[in-house]
């Protein structure tokens, strides 16, 4: 299954590959400059904070009493146009990847700017931060050993690792902003990273999509070559260390279409979202989109577990649904892995279709629950080794279908799934947020997205919650394409507090910003604030805003 490296790499600096810190910043820079990054327990590091993304943080510094005193306390604006990135805080630092390119680092408090850096592509992954080395206590003269109460540690040197639309991979100096290397893992001119990189022991593993799907609707279009992959990179050089497929086979020719241009096969089974790190069984889990011609493979549609030392294939259980539309039964969010209270595992996936499965990562995925949520039936079913539904759960969730898009959250309790009709077919404007019981599947409670006036001809009237959830100690936070950021508490789903982001913001850096409809990245929460970015705009919150 693992393939030998073909990406090249190279570490020959920031000017020879075309992006650089800049020394130049505008409006807003910090007064001092950036100190060393070093990790710590008040963080939220990459796409889904801890290896299992789980998208819970479990310090906020913010009780959920609070929650609704939340209030802006300074906004950023963004040169580029709208940002479906996360915000990444380590060490009081703030990350962000942007879509035009540029790369920031921020004081987390104040918003004030470190550093920029121009990458040669768009990026829409969160930044993930990683020490090159270890600590190490400063070196005292013999004499002073004795008399000093602490030693000073000095902080090792930190890494800054983000994907971008061409399929590379970069790594910057945390501190500085300088390039370190940048590493191509995929040459398929349609390659791109959307999952933010997930970092384990040494080595950086990245997911990789691409945009093919959307040139197939293109009749001229040769449709379609693009294979998805796992790639594991060694963090202190960027060289790969393997590369496996979710297409085992390489594309070849099968048929000409009606207007004459050959087509390929087989493609597809692109990876949207993080790699989920499972430490005890040294696997890596990914799930999978479609199908990208009529050539099926076994891999597609599907939670797939690869081998953390080769890239080896352990097991992939495949979840297509028949009875829903062309393209539904993929995933775009990161499976997460959580330990129940009885102390076995589970691993919970969210589907396009809607459908969210608890998965046994011991028995090579088999089904023990699935539930679908927004169609009215709102039942959860049990399934054994086969995975057949056999046993019809209480009833609780109703509204018309909707669908799986960025990502769940699950605390100790509960998985907290937001739905967005928009995924569905037809697509409908509602959204939702359902707490799901993770031993069982059963609905504890469903929360319908309110219905607001939308103001303006330009405004995004879809309720449609497709942004990923953030869930802390008594509330989950949860976006919508109207622009309304909501938290909810997680006892009964009832809504504790909601900010209209979709209007104009006066920021620190004074370039204009406007909110937009929230997607894709959700909120981050880290010492008594909430980040989340909205069109050009990164919103900080306290509370009362101070």
């Amino acid at each position: 299954m693992a393939v030998p490296a073909n990406a090249t790499f190279c570490a020959l600096g920031a000017l020879l590959l075309g992006g650089a810190a800049n020394v130049a910043l505008a409006d807003g820079a910090c007064p001092t400059a950036a100190g060393p990054v070093a990790l710590g327990s008040a963080l939220w590091n990459g796409w889904g904070r801890s290896l299992d993304n789980t998208r819970y943080q479990p310090e906020p510094a913010l009780r959920a009493s609070d929650v609704a005193k939340l209030a802006l306390k300074w906004t950023y604006g963004y040169q580029g146009g709208t940002e479906f990135s996360q915000p990444t805080v380590v060490d009081e630092r703030l990350f962000i990847a942007g879509s035009s390119g540029r790369i920031y680092s921020l004081d987390a408090k104040t918003g004030c700017t470190y550093w920029t850096y121009d990458a040669a592509a768009g990026s829409r992954t969160a930044v993930t931060i990683g020490e090159l080395a270890r600590a190490r206590v400063a070196a005292l003269p013999r004499r002073l050993k004795r008399t000093l109460a602490h030693l000073d540690v000095i902080k090792a040197p930190s890494a800054a690792f983000f994907g971008d639309d061409t399929g590379a991979v970069y790594a910057l100096d945390a501190q500085k902003g300088t390039l370190l290397w940048k590493t191509q893992v995929d040459t398929h001119p349609m390659a791109r990273i959307v999952g933010a990189p997930t970092l384990y022991n040494d080595r950086l593993y990245v997911a990789v999509a691409s945009t093919e799907d959307s040139a197939a609707a293109n009749p001229s279009y040769s449709c379609c070559t693009f294979r998805g992959s796992v790639v594991a990179l060694d963090i202190a050089s960027g060289r790969t260390l393997w590369k496996s497929y979710t297409v085992l086979e390489e594309p070849q020719p099968t048929r000409k279409s009606s207007g004459g241009i050959q087509e390929f096969g087989p493609a597809g089974a692109a990876i949207s979202s993080s790699p989920t790190i499972d430490g005890k069984r040294n696997v890596l889990y990914v799930a999978t989109g479609g199908s990208a011609t009529s050539v099926e493979q076994s891999l597609t549609d599907a939670v797939v577990a690869f081998d953390l030392a080769d890239g080896k294939l352990r097991w992939v259980k495949q979840l297509v649904r028949p009875e829903v539309g062309t393209g539904l039964a993929g995933f775009s969010s990161s499976p997460v892995l959580r330990t129940l209270a009885t102390g076995n595992q589970v691993l919970l996936a969210g589907q396009k279709s809607g459908v969210v499965y608890g998965l046994d990562p011991d028995h090579g995925g088999d089904i023990l629950w699935q539930t679908k949520i927004g169609d009215g039936a709102g039942s959860a079913s049990s399934g054994g080794a086969s995975g057949i539904a056999s046993t019809v759960g209480p009833p609780g969730v109703a509204g018309r279908p909707g669908g799986v898009a960025w990502g769940s959250a699950a605390d100790h309790r509960s998985l907290y799934v937001a739905l967005s009709g928009l995924l569905a077919r037809p697509s409908n404007a509602d959204g939702s947020l359902t707490a799901l019981d993770m031993t069982t599947g059963a609905a504890r409670w469903h929360t319908a997205a309110p219905q607001p006036a939308c103001g303006g001809a330009d405004r995004n009237c879809s309720h449609g919650q497709s942004q990923a959830v953030t869930v802390m100690p008594g509330s989950a936070f949860s976006g919508s394409m109207d622009g309304h950021l909501r938290a909810y508490s997680t006892i009964d789903g009832k809504i504790l507090w909601d900010f209209d982001t979709a209007k104009d913001f006066q920021t620190k850096n004074g370039i204009k910003a406007s909110g937009g409809p929230l997607d894709h990245g959700g909120a981050t929460i880290v010492n008594g604030m909430v980040y989340v970015n909205s069109g050009n705009a990164l919103l900080a919150f306290s509370v009362d805003g101070k």
